[in-house]
């Protein structure tokens, strides 16, 4: 079964985010230096991981356990529902 190259991606950073000396600042900060649309899509792939973040914090929740980046990441994505509503995004595709 071959992986797509965006599971190489994800597997890379999840190994990288082990390590002691990863630095979250510098990977952010690439990013947000990059073009519009690909400004975009990275947009995109947050809002997709806070969703899932949310849904698994209060999965977690439901059993007593969670942790304080699942906690953050339920509060930005009820943030981020509240903003969809608001406004209409034409070039974002996010999720309904």
């Amino acid at each position: 079964m071959s992986t797509t190259p965006e599971t190489k991606v994800v597997e890379q950073i999840a190994n990288l985010t082990e390590s002691h000396w990863f630095n979250g600042a510098i990977l952010g900060r690439q990013l947000s230096e990059q073009p519009l649309y690909t400004l975009d899509r990275i947009m995109e792939m947050v809002v997709h991981i806070l969703r899932n973040q949310s849904l698994r914090h209060k999965q977690e929740a439901e059993n007593g356990i969670t942790s304080e980046g699942l906690l953050l990441a339920n509060e930005l994505y009820n943030k981020l529902e509240v903003i969809k509503k608001q406004y209409n995004f034409t070039n974002l595709k996010l999720p309904k």
